[in-house]
């Protein structure tokens, strides 16, 4: 699991699209994230409080929710349709291969529906975006969401 992280990242700083903030940032979260280091601190906190309380993000007012799982494909009439492999992680993230846009990371999770602009999950470390810049605390991944995003054989490694 931490080795796709792993890999992925390598390859994202070798190539450019990630800074060495990014970099390492998600190495620590790969390592946090191993088997041997299972009492190690988030080291998505910044201070050493205990973490903020959490809720799941809230759907956008006026959109709907995704109702299926899994990876599907082909076109139709629905907006969520796509010539594009996508699929719904943890029940609440939409990835979907060949998204335009980047931000906060390649892939990266909308909120149930990929035509949700906001929320946005980055997977490799698994912060939430409200927005441009935006991280929701809140609804940030614990680390066993983390795990089992990242165990699931159709998960963000498989989608590239």
């Amino acid at each position: 699991m931490n080795s796709n992280i792993i890999l992925l990242t390598d390859l994202s700083y070798g190539i450019g699209l990630i800074g060495v903030a990014e970099y390492l940032e998600r190495m620590k979260v790969a390592d946090w994230l191993s088997e041997s280091n299972a009492g190690m601190r988030d080291p998505r906190l910044e201070s050493p409080e205990e973490e903020p309380a959490r809720r799941k993000p809230e759907l956008p007012k006026g959109e709907g929710a995704a109702s299926g799982s899994g990876s599907s494909g082909g076109q139709g009439g629905d907006e969520d349709s796509s010539p594009y492999m996508q699929f719904l992680a943890l029940k609440t993230w939409m990835f979907t291969a060949g998204d335009h846009d980047c931000y906060p990371s390649v892939p990266h999770g909308h909120f149930q529906r990929k035509t949700n602009k906001w929320p946005k999950l980055n997977p490799y470390i698994g912060r939430v975006f409200s927005g441009m810049h935006t991280e929701n605390v809140s609804a940030r991944l614990t680390r066993t969401e983390m795990k089992a995003l990242w165990s699931d054989d159709d998960g963000p490694a498989r989608v590239l």
